[in-house]
């Protein structure tokens, strides 16, 4: 038998066609990890712009907000050196930051608010004015003032704790009434039980720089008896600050101040201004409910005793500014309170609407109550704020940004800096924030 025979042809595997293969998937590759490259690139650089935006919008809102402060203590100064005095000289009270929202609007609102106050100016919507408005972005300012809150600090304002025990009777007189018998006789939210002198004690030790008990019955330190209030006792213990406090969430940190005492009385503490309260600042009910029990001639008045009567009297007070009452000086409010429907009547408003308008049942009497002149000095003042609170808020953009400070008419700068012609800015000038909070 013959063999089979073999080809002899060559092969058509070689080298060309293995090239071809590798230079395909060396370019599927390349492609491949360009594309990779120009992902993440293209995703770098839309997260760094977007970053870079989000950083000038922040800065936009944050200029606009310190803008919104210093029209606000533009609008302060007027109030202290131009407004004040003639406030003063003629018995009003005018006072430009209930028309703050107005004048904001002008320079910080929407472009219909812009618009609006341009043509109350006698310019068309067209913008013939021109500077109003903030392209972009917007602010806006709440003005108030603390000189109606019960000062804390007062504890430590002197030497012979003469305003402590002031402090302490104005604390146990916002206590008094029935209706926060639950308060005080319920735990706190940590089990801490307090009564009403207790928590006013508690107060006063936090603040007060010594290290003695306070006794809010007989108003004075006890004698040699340590305070001890269970700080040290705490998950977190601290001890009492026994100086100054520096802000109002520090009130926090008194024991006995818990949520829910602070949602009762938490908008009546301050820290800032002087000891006595502003009769015109005070809006209140439960705290002029106070300063009548405290400042009453007559301890044992039946109002006093009847808490809806004294609580009809105590909406009615803070009501009168609406009903075009003021009270620019202390003879007005002791003479308003002690017959208020017959005040009312003097200035054109019918006594029988007043019920009504009080949202008080038609048939709740309101009698007033005679107060002590020497007393309601001792408490309280009016005329002219000390202090002024400023929320300022600003949006550009997505974002929001917001600053709350609180202004002293008092406080006198001690730090001057030296401008042209050699004279100094700051030193002596009356005047000064001693509150500053960026959010």
């Amino acid at each position: 038998m013959s063999e089979p025979t073999r080809s002899t042809a060559p092969a058509r595997v070689g080298k060309y066609f293995t090239q071809r293969g590798i230079a395909l998937i060396a370019v599927i590759m390349a492609l491949a990890l360009t594309g990779v490259l120009v992902t993440e690139f293209s995703t770098k650089t839309t997260v760094d712009m977007q970053a870079a935006m989000n950083i000038e919008s922040d800065m936009q809102a944050h200029f606009l907000a310190r803008s919104a402060m210093n029209l606000s203590e533009l609008i302060i100064r007027v109030q202290s050196d131009l407004v004040d005095p003639i406030n003063k000289q003629y018995k009003v009270d005018v006072q430009i930051a209930d028309f703050v929202g107005f004048f904001f609007g002008a320079f910080g609102g929407s472009q219909d608010e812009v618009e609006a106050v341009a043509a109350m100016l006698g310019a068309g919507a067209g913008g013939e004015i021109k500077g109003l408005g903030v392209p972009g972005g917007s602010f806006d300012v709440q003005i108030t003032t603390d000189d109606g809150k019960i000062n804390l600090n007062c504890a430590n304002a002197d030497a012979t704790g003469n305003a402590a025990k002031t402090l302490a009777v104005k604390l146990q007189s916002l206590f008094y009434p029935e209706a926060y018998n639950p308060l005080f006789e319920n735990a706190a939210a940590d089990g801490y039980r307090r009564d009403r002198l207790l928590q006013v004690e508690a107060i006063i030790d936090y603040i007060d720089r010594d290290e003695v008990k306070f006794d809010a019955a007989t108003q004075q330190s006890s004698a040699g008896a340590p305070e001890d209030y269970g700080y040290d006792g705490l998950d977190d213990d601290y001890k009492a600050k026994n100086n100054y406090l520096d802000s109002v969430g520090e009130i926090k940190l008194i024991r006995g101040v818990d949520d829910a005492f602070w949602n009762l009385f938490g908008q009546n503490f301050t820290i800032y201004g002087d000891c006595k309260e502003n009769l015109a600042a005070i809006s209140d009910p439960k705290q002029i409910a106070s300063i009548i029990a405290l400042t009453a001639k007559n301890e044992d008045d039946p109002v006093l005793r009847d808490p809806q009567r004294l609580w009809a009297l105590a909406v009615l007070v803070s009501k009168a500014r609406e009903l075009n009452v003021a009270f620019n000086d202390l003879e007005q409010f002791r003479v308003f309170v002690t017959d208020p429907l017959e005040t009312i009547a003097a200035f054109g408003v019918d006594p029988s609407l007043v019920p009504a308008y009080l949202n008080l049942p038609t048939t709740q009497p309101i009698e007033g109550v005679e107060l002590d002149s020497q007393k309601l000095q001792q408490a309280v003042v009016t005329g002219a704020r000390r202090t002024y609170r400023v929320e300022a808020t600003a949006m550009y953009g997505p974002l929001q940004k917001r600053i709350v400070g609180v202004w002293d008419t008092n406080v006198v700068r001690q730090n001057t800096r030296a401008i042209a012609g050699g004279s100094q800015l700051g030193g002596g000038v009356k005047g000064a924030w001693v509150y500053w909070r960026e959010e």
